[in-house]
């Protein structure tokens, strides 16, 4: 019974991940999120209607790049501290202010500072987005 279950459960993971690829249509292959990569405001994580907790390329900046890419609180490029810093003092708060949730959920907390913490290791930038007009050359 157990055995029978898993494989439903396995069949229907599969199904639904290949209904995604099929819903995505070409020219949006690389997030599969559902929004076609030319029009995609994070091109490689997933923040459209059929993947990703941004489900609506949410972007609380305006800056062109969706949260779901852009821990760059501060718009100077790059991800450091002074983001960290600014997301933790968002979450003390109970902050909902857009720009700091990351994960879309409609409050800054741990997950979002987290997230910050991790990308200012590596000082990412925003994006790759196809939106931002000095974005991503796209298809």
């Amino acid at each position: 019974m157990k055995r029978t279950l898993l494989v439903l459960s396995c069949s229907a993971c599969l199904a639904a991940f290949l209904s995604a690829i099929v819903q995505a249509g070409p020219g949006d292959l690389t997030d599969l999120d559902g929004v076609p990569d030319p029009v995609d405001n994070c091109t490689l994580d997933p923040n459209g209607p059929l993947l990703g907790d941004c489900s609506a390329q949410e972007d609380g900046d305006g800056d062109g790049f969706g949260n779901a890419c852009d821990t760059d609180t501060d718009n100077d490029g790059a991800t450091g501290l002074p983001d960290v810093f600014d997301t933790l003092a968002e979450s003390k708060v109970g902050g909902t202010l857009l720009n700091y949730d990351f994960d879309c959920d409609g409050a800054t907390g741990l997950p979002d500072v987290f997230k910050a913490l991790a990308d200012s290791k590596i000082g990412k930038i925003p994006g790759p987005s196809c939106g931002h007009p000095a974005g991503t050359p796209c298809p």
